[in-house]
């Protein structure tokens, strides 16, 4: 059973590489964006829980290029596939190039959610 959605549920939010967030080099630490990926990942797929989002079922996660200090990074999370067992959300950082005016790949995650319906209801016995 496919979940049906009109619109792709998607997310922009903005992060900065601070000193608390990079190596005494200056240079983002990679678990403290895999952290903040992860966290940005529940966000398109909020609608389809009744309480908190659950665990990741499984991941993939590439660091295709370095974040610096200062850097302001665009995470970007998508639904991009429901169906009746899991729900996937892909996962873009970018930032913009200082020369041009497009953006490069920073890194890319995809995240698999196990799929319940928000319209569930329990029966509670009395």
């Amino acid at each position: 059973m496919k979940a049906n959605f009109k619109n792709p549920i998607h997310t922009n939010v903005q992060f900065v590489v601070t000193k608390a967030t990079s190596n005494p080099n200056g240079f983002l630490l990679p678990n403290i964006l895999f952290d903040r990926i992860k966290t940005v990942a529940t966000y398109p797929i909020k609608e389809f829980y009744s309480n908190e989002s659950p665990q990741v079922s499984d991941y993939k996660f590439k660091m295709h290029k370095n974040a610096f200090l200062n850097d302001q990074l665009t995470i970007q999370a998508q639904l991009i596939q429901t169906h009746s067992e899991k729900l996937m959300v892909s996962v873009i950082v970018t930032k913009r190039k200082k020369a041009s005016k497009t953006e490069e790949t920073i890194s890319s995650a995809y995240f698999d959610f196990p799929y319940m319906e928000t319209n569930t209801h329990t029966q509670i016995a009395i």
